[in-house]
């Protein structure tokens, strides 16, 4: 009998899971236009992966928002809760790569920068609730990626450990989280990480269809 080294596997969420940075990116935009503003594609790829104590200020400084950080954040989070209630897609792969997780009977989780509350929406819409293992949220720690807490947390609620952990991210800050946290680390940019920094990832695939084909291996 044959012995995997890694036990579980830990999914970043937005971008990840489901194709949301859109309708995050449709989110800022809505709330700025009467700032006369809108997310560039720099700004885009600055602020994916952060948590949104780091990447508000990030906003209100750039357009000169007059309303305090906490104010900025409640009132996008309205628009985007509006928005992904119209339902967000997953992402190509990704309940093929869950099905195959569990015919190994492998647990997973999520560590997402995003709060506790969006996080259990966006599984609720894939009806993957009761599949979840466990979950770690933005707002359930006290440093967001690329400090590794979020990865951390994760692996200590699914009792595993971190180093027997494979952990699946589309960007630069959460890649970065997972290394520290000491999980091997697959990155899968999409248009909007593309371009970012992935040398410390110790692989890099196109899709969660490559994880599907290379799983076996990857836990081996």
């Amino acid at each position: 009998m044959i012995l995997n080294r890694y036990k579980a596997i830990v999914f970043d969420m937005d971008g990840l899971m489901v194709d949301s940075e859109p309708l995050s990116r449709q989110a800022w935009d809505e709330f700025l236009r009467p700032y006369g503003g809108c997310i560039s594609d720099e700004m885009q790829a600055r602020i994916i992966g952060l948590r949104a104590d780091v990447s508000t200020p990030l906003i209100r400084e750039a357009f000169n928002v007059p309303l305090p950080v906490a104010e900025i954040i409640a009132q996008r989070k309205a628009i985007h809760t509006r928005i992904l209630a119209q339902g967000v897609p997953a992402m190509p792969g990704l309940m093929p790569l869950l099905a195959a997780i569990a015919a190994r009977g492998l647990p997973w989780a999520v560590a997402s920068s995003s709060n506790r509350t969006h996080v259990h929406e966006i599984l609720a819409q894939l009806q993957l609730t009761d599949n979840v293992w466990a979950t770690a949220c933005g707002d359930e720690v006290t440093h967001g990626k690329p400090a590794p807490d979020l990865y951390l947390l994760a692996a200590e609620r699914l009792t595993i450990s971190p180093a027997q952990c494979l952990a699946l991210e589309d960007s630069g800050p959460g890649s970065r989280a997972a290394v520290a946290a000491g999980m091997l680390t697959v990155a899968i940019p999409h248009g909007h990480t593309r371009e970012a920094d992935f040398g410390h990832a110790h692989h890099i695939y196109s899709s969660l269809y490559d994880v599907l084909y290379h799983l076996d291996t990857l836990l081996a």
